[in-house]
């Protein structure tokens, strides 16, 4: 049974200090392997892992330079030209720019016209990924998010969820030693955002294209690729992502592909075989898009396969506590939500008082 640990920072140095109090409180032998789960937590122990080498085992310890710089998207585009990887024309907005003056000509010299992809180029700045179809939005956006700038303006690919694919690997020095190939067929907001649905789905093109991408950086750790494919069903890259779990990872394991155990296993230096992909059954974040499974039941659409089955990210019939918690908290939130609405419909239908 797991036991949970709240510390005060978890996405700043505040982590390290954390890990370094909690293994005093674990058995000394042996190290215990550390799983990360966004990309703050990634980039604070690569930057202090001096701190905690020895107290922990880390996948990607002896790479972790090559993880940072990929954290940051401006190399990722680099990586994808010096590479020849399909990758969407991008253009850098800078701080010291001003939306007012991006004009069409600005924008067509480098290939690019609205609608536009706009990303920050850190991630966790404020937002994620924002679709804009003119000048006037990108000016919105620039005002909403300051401190999130520079950000990326990318070509957008059309289409919707169902032509998002990703790969998941875990890498021992490049070398693959378990994957798997996956499709959304949900996400927030729509088509470019966070996977609230997602189903395996095997794709060689797809699957080639990661092996492309990771293979010259002889990584080791857990990473995937997210790419989107066009009219003409070719993958282009949308992000990886690296030294980290991501949030669909039960869709995996649920279709036959454990990538943390893969992962202990190769830590512990535990014998292990490779993993074989399944398919049938279908992960939903109820948390984030509450509605989706009675979506894609009542509404149906297509599917790798006609039958299936849902794992959902809280609820497990062997375990559901976790479940009947998030299951409160958002009925919290929904009542407070309610009654903040229902305060504003009070308050706009009083008339108002004359004033002497």
């Amino acid at each position: 049974m797991a036991k949970v640990i709240h510390t005060p920072d978890i996405n700043g140095i505040g982590l390290i200090d954390a890990l370094q109090t909690l293994r005093n409180q674990l058995p000394a032998t042996p190290e215990p392997v550390l799983f990360l789960t966004n990309d703050n937590m990634v980039r604070v122990v690569a930057r202090h892992w001096e701190d905690i080498d020895g107290l922990y085992r880390l996948s990607w310890g002896h790479c972790r330079d090559s993880i940072l710089s990929l954290l940051d998207k401006a190399s990722l585009e680099a990586h994808c030209r010096e590479n020849d990887l399909p990758y969407p024309r991008t253009w850098t907005f800078h701080s010291q720019d001003n939306p007012h003056h991006v004009s069409l000509n600005n924008l067509e010299a480098q290939g690019l016209t609205f609608p536009l992809i706009v990303k920050p180029t850190q991630p966790l700045s404020g937002f994620k990924v924002r679709l804009v179809r003119s000048r006037n939005e990108l000016v919105e956006l620039v005002n909403s998010y300051p401190n999130a700038l520079p950000f990326l303006l990318q070509h957008w690919i059309q289409g919707g969820d169902r032509r998002i694919l990703f790969v998941a690997l875990y890498l021992d020095q490049g070398r693959i030693l378990a994957r798997f190939t996956g499709r959304k067929l949900a996400s927030q907001p729509p088509a470019m955002g966070q996977t609230t649905v997602a189903e395996s789905y095997q794709h060689e093109r797809m699957e080639a294209l990661a092996e492309e991408f990771f293979k010259p950086l002889r990584l080791s750790g857990p990473v995937s690729l997210e790419a989107k494919l066009d009219d003409h069903g070719n993958p282009w890259i949308i992000e990886p992502t690296l030294g980290r779990t991501d949030y669909w990872l039960d869709c995996c394991t649920a279709n036959g592909v454990n990538l943390p155990w893969v992962e202990y296993q190769s830590q512990c230096g535990l014998p292990g075989t490779t993993p074989r992909q399944t398919a049938g059954t279908i992960w939903f974040d109820t948390e984030s898009s509450p509605a989706s499974y009675l979506r894609l039941r009542w509404l149906g659409g297509e599917t790798a396969t006609a039958r299936w089955n849902a794992r959902f990210a809280y609820w497990d019939r062997r375990d559901p506590a976790p479940s009947v918690w998030a299951m409160w908290r958002f009925l919290k939130w929904f009542i407070s939500r309610a009654w903040a609405k229902a305060i504003q419909v009070i308050r706009r239908g009083r008339p108002l008082r004359a004033q002497p």
